[in-house]
C-alpha cells in the first residue's frame, strides 16, 4: 500500500471546517476571485496532515456525531476599500452560529456522511447598509470498499469584503461540486479520477462571475517506503462574459513524499496548453502549473508549513483578461503550554494576460502580506481565543496598504 498520512475522521472532519471557517473571514476574502480555480476545497485528496493532527496547540478531545456552536469576531479594518489615497477605516462585528454533523465519528464504517451550516451575521459601524447574513454549508458522501474509494461533495458559501482582484469591497457566492475517486489496482500502484464544477456569482454592480469546469485522470506508483510519483492528465474548461471561453489541457507531474511522521510533500508540476474564445480572440499559450505543499515538524513544538500554487480566473473586472496568479505561503507554528503562536508571509503575483480586445492597460499586482496569529483555550478547550494581525502591501494598478486586526471568541457544546 502507498506510504498515505490518513487522518482520522473526526480529524479530518475538523480541518475541512477550519478550512470553511477561514473561507468565511475577511482575510480570506482578499483572495475571494481565487477560489473559483480551487477545485477540492473539502481536502479530500489531502496527503499532508492538518495542523490539529499533528499537535498544534493540543487535541480537543471532543467527539460526537453532532455538534454545534459559535464564533464571535470582531475586526479593524483600515482600508475598507482598498484605495491608495482618502483610506476608509471600518470596525466590524461577526457572528457565526455553526452546527455539523457525522455519520462516523469513529472511523470504520463502509458509507460516511457529513454536513456542516455556518450563517455569518454580519455588522458594519460605518457601513451599515452592507448589514446582512451570509449562508454557508457544505455536503460530503464517503464511500469506502477495501480497495476503492470514492468521495461526493458539494459546497455553498457567500462572502462579503474586501477582494485583492477587483480592488473593492465585493459580496458574492460560491459554489462547487464534484465526485472523486481512487483504486488501489496492485500493491504498488492506483489510480485516481475526479470531475468538478464551480461557479462563482458577484451581487456588486460591474463585476462578472465565471463558471469552471475540471476534469482529471492519473496514478500513484510507489517507488519506495517513502516516495511516490505518478503522471496526471487535467482538462479545465472555464466560461465567463468578460473573458470568453477558456479550453486548457495539463499533463502533470505528482509526487508525494513522506520521512516518517516528521515531513510530508506533495507536489505537481507541468505545462498546461489553453486555447481561448470569444470576444474577439482565438489565440492560445502554454503555461506552467505547480502545487506544492509541505509540512516539516520540527519537533514537539516547532511546525513549519509551506505552500505553492499556480490559479487561472477571468478577471471579475476588466474585460478580456485572465489573471495567471502565482501564491507562495510559509509560516511557522509554535506550540505553547495551552495553545498556540503562529507567524508568516504570504506573497502574490498576479499576472493580467490579455485574451481579446481590451480597452485598457492592466498593470500587474505584486501583493505581500504579513500575520501574526495567537489561540488560547479559556477555562476549557471547548472555548478558544483567537486573535490575528496582518499587514498587505500591494504593488500594481492600484498601490494600497492595509491593517487587520481581528479578535475572536470560539465555543463549541
Amino acid at each position: 500500500m502507498f506510504p498515505t498520512f490518513t487522518l482520522p475522521p473526526r480529524k479530518l472532519w475538523s480541518a475541512s471546517m477550519v478550512a470553511l471557517a477561514c473561507c468565511c473571514g475577511s482575510v480570506a476574502a482578499q483572495n475571494f476571485s481565487l477560489q473559483l480555480a480551487d477545485t477540492d476545497p473539502l481536502g479530500i485528496d489531502a496527503f499532508v496532515p492538518g495542523l490539529d493532527e499533528l499537535g498544534v496547540g493540543g487535541a480537543s478531545g471532543i467527539k460526537g456525531d453532532l455538534d454545534y456552536g459559535f464564533e464571535l469576531d470582531t475586526e479593524y479594518n483600515s482600508n475598507f476599500r482598498l484605495t491608495e489615497t482618502n483610506e476608509e477605516s471600518e470596525f466590524s462585528i461577526f457572528f457565526t452560529p455553526w452546527i455539523r454533523y457525522n455519520s462516523d465519528p469513529e472511523g470504520g464504517a463502509k458509507v460516511k456522511f457529513s454536513a456542516s451550516y455556518r450563517p455569518v451575521v454580519r455588522r458594519y459601524f460605518d457601513n451599515d447598509q452592507l448589514n446582512d447574513v451570509n449562508q454557508n454549508g457544505e455536503l460530503n458522501l464517503r464511500l469506502v470498499g477495501s480497495r476503492t474509494e470514492v468521495n461526493l461533495f458539494t459546497r455553498f458559501y457567500e462572502l462579503t469584503g474586501t477582494d485583492r482582484l477587483t480592488g473593492s469591497f465585493v459580496d458574492g457566492s460560491l459554489i462547487t461540486s464534484g465526485i472523486r475517486a481512487s483504486r488501489q489496482i496492485a500493491s504498488r500502484t492506483s489510480l485516481n479520477a475526479g470531475w468538478s464544477y464551480g461557479v462563482s456569482d458577484y451581487d456588486s454592480p460591474g463585476l462578472e462571475g465565471s463558471e469552471l469546469y475540471s476534469m482529471y485522470f492519473g496514478g500513484y506508483w510507489q517507488a519506495s517506503e517513502r516516495l511516490s510519483i505518478g503522471p496526471s492528465l487535467r482538462y479545465n474548461i472555464t466560461e465567463s462574459d468578460s473573458a470568453g471561453t477558456r479550453d486548457a489541457w495539463g499533463l502533470l507531474t505528482n509526487i508525494r513524499y513522506q520521512l516518517g511522521n516528521r515531513l510530508w510533500i506533495t507536489a505537481g508540476v507541468g505545462p498546461e496548453y489553453a486555447s481561448f474564445s470569444g470576444n474577439g480572440n482565438d489565440d492560445s499559450s502554454l503555461n506552467l502549473s505547480a502545487d506544492l505543499k509541505a509540512v516539516y515538524l520540527i519537533d514537539a513544538r516547532w511546525t513549519w508549513t509551506n505552500t505553492i500554487r499556480t490559479s487561472i480566473v477571468p478577471s471579475p473586472t476588466d474585460t478580456n483578461y485572465i489573471v495567471n496568479d502565482y501564491g507562495f505561503q510559509t509560516a511557522l507554528y509554535r506550540n505553547l503550554t495551552r495553545g498556540f503562536a503562529y507567524g508568516g508571509i504570504e506573497i502574490h503575483l498576479s499576472d493580467y494576460q490579455d485574451v481579446g480586445t481590451t480597452t485598457t492597460t492592466r498593470d500587474d499586482d505584486l501583493n505581500y502580506t504579513a500575520f501574526l496569529g495567537y489561540r488560547h483555550p479559556l477555562f476549557t478547550e471547548r472555548v478558544q481565543l483567537d486573535g490575528r494581525v496582518s499587514y498587505g502591501i500591494n504593488d500594481g494598478d492600484v498601490d494600497w496598504q492595509q491593517l487587520l486586526v481581528t479578535v475572536g471568541l470560539q465555543m463549541e457544546f
